[in-house]
């Protein structure tokens, strides 16, 4: 799986290919899509670039247009992201876009997966049983053991509503807590999970690959089904960027690439050429890239029915 990160927040001054608009948005991912991506991850930005967090708040219209006008070309999965509004970022009010592009559907296509950070997992009020290998709650700083464990609404919203989430993990505790969701049935298998790296953030291990061998400890440590795929964002140099790639790859992990995280290496390509390095590093290996219908087929996700043009 080759995930594309088309724009995030990064400005055009650092490369004029970094997509805006909804209409700019549509064509890189038509490209990304042609190049070889299965899904691609974008945020919803006004002309100006600006974050369109008013926008999702009322209704998720740019978000709307992007799906419409991707789907009229290409059946790649098209996923929004996940910024915090400033609610309790456990709860559903926090995404509205995604229940306005459920409840008011794009036009010919749908929406389907959906990014869910780790922050949103309420760690603080989570506690484990290691010895009944069950999830409870905590109250008032104390483990309430007669308390049903419910989870963070927003992820049982997403999957009451048929979405699949795709999980980014920030740390260590964002793995394990995961693993503790689809251990015990809170989530379902198979589990789409994203590691996500920083340089510029100083959040998370430092990127490399002992801190990929260190999320894999976690995750894999009793088995779920599950696709990882790594994400690192803000890399100082190429040579570093690739290895970490290969490194990926060798351990069995999907790759996210574009020019949402990394356009200071890239100042003269766009996302799709990012992807087509992406698949030839998958090609050397024997191995294929997926393609959106695959994906699909591996999440249950129904057939596109889209009507391409």
């Amino acid at each position: 799986m080759i995930r594309a990160a088309v724009n995030e927040m990064q400005p055009k001054s650092l490369n004029s290919s970094i997509p805006y608009g909804p209409d700019e948005v549509a064509l890189e991912a038509i490209a990304c899509a042609e190049a070889g991506a299965s899904i691609v991850h974008f945020h919803s930005r006004t002309a100006d670039g600006a974050q369109a967090t008013d926008d999702d708040r009322n209704g998720a219209g740019i978000y709307r247009r992007a799906l419409e006008l991707t789907a009229r070309q290409s059946d790649i999965i098209m996923e929004p992201t996940n910024l915090p509004l400033g609610n309790d970022p456990s709860l559903a009010i926090d995404v509205p876009h995604l229940w306005s592009l459920v409840d008011d559907p794009p036009v010919g296509t749908r929406l389907e997966v959906v990014n869910i950070d780790g922050f949103r997992f309420a760690h603080n009020r989570t506690g484990w049983d290691e010895r009944e290998q069950r999830l409870i709650s905590i109250a008032n700083r104390r483990l309430d053991r007669d308390a049903p464990f419910a989870g963070p609404e927003v992820i049982s919203e997403v999957l009451a509503r048929n979405l699949v989430p795709f999980f980014g993990l920030f740390d260590l505790a964002d793995a394990r807590l995961l693993w503790a969701f689809a251990r015990t049935g809170l989530v379902p298998q198979p589990v789409m999970v994203q590691l996500n790296f920083f340089w510029d953030l100083m959040r998370g291990p430092t990127p490399g690959v002992a801190a990929l061998d260190a999320f894999l400890a976690e995750w894999r440590r009793i088995p779920v089904d599950s696709e990882v795929c790594l994400f690192v964002r803000g890399m100082p140099d190429r040579e570093g960027y690739e290895a970490l790639l290969d490194a990926a790859l060798d351990r069995g992990v999907h790759l996210r690439v574009g020019l949402g995280d990394n356009p200071h290496l890239f100042p003269n390509a766009r996302s799709a050429d990012m992807v087509e390095h992406a698949v030839e590093l998958v090609h050397r290996r024997g191995l294929t890239a997926a393609t959106p219908a695959e994906l699909r087929a591996r999440l249950h996700l129904p057939a596109f029915e889209g009507e391409l043009s």
